[in-house]
């Protein structure tokens, strides 16, 4: 066992670290977004149930109050910057969508956290065994 091998341990360590600290901020803004869709879909619920007054965002956090018109309408992003307007169901259906493939990439990111997690876990001990092998062979 040699130095080049101890050193190509240490950065496929590295290596596993760095992935596992991508995917868990990826998978916390995915969780974040997917608990935000919901939030909307909840909105839109009581927004068609009651005719009162909201705030609605105009720019700078700044905010103006109004109604919203009930006409059965929403405008929804589709992708690349573009939004449309659709039925209220067919917004909905859209949102819906999006949250459910959100939390199925969310668990697909989870088996691969853990996958990785399980090969740091492996590694380590076996990077701490080589590296006393490795002061012991040079003390010697």
């Amino acid at each position: 066992m040699g130095e080049k091998e101890l050193q190509e341990k240490i950065l496929t360590y590295r290596l596993f670290e760095a992935r596992l600290d991508g995917l868990m901020k990826q998978r916390d803004m995915l969780i974040n977004k997917a608990i935000e869709l919901q939030a909307t879909l909840g909105s839109i619920g009581e927004l068609d149930k009651a005719n009162v007054e909201i705030l609605f965002p105009i720019g700078g956090e700044a905010y103006k109050a109004g109604k919203a018109a009930n006409n059965g309408k929403l405008i929804v992003e589709i992708g690349a910057g573009i939004a449309l307007e659709k039925s209220t169901a067919e917004g909905k259906a859209i949102l819906e969508k999006r949250r459910k493939e959100i939390e199925g990439t969310v668990n697909k990111m989870q088996h691969e956290i853990l996958s990785v997690s399980n090969a740091i876990n492996q590694l380590g001990p076996e990077l701490q065994d080589m590296a006393k092998q490795f002061q012991q062979s040079e003390a010697g």
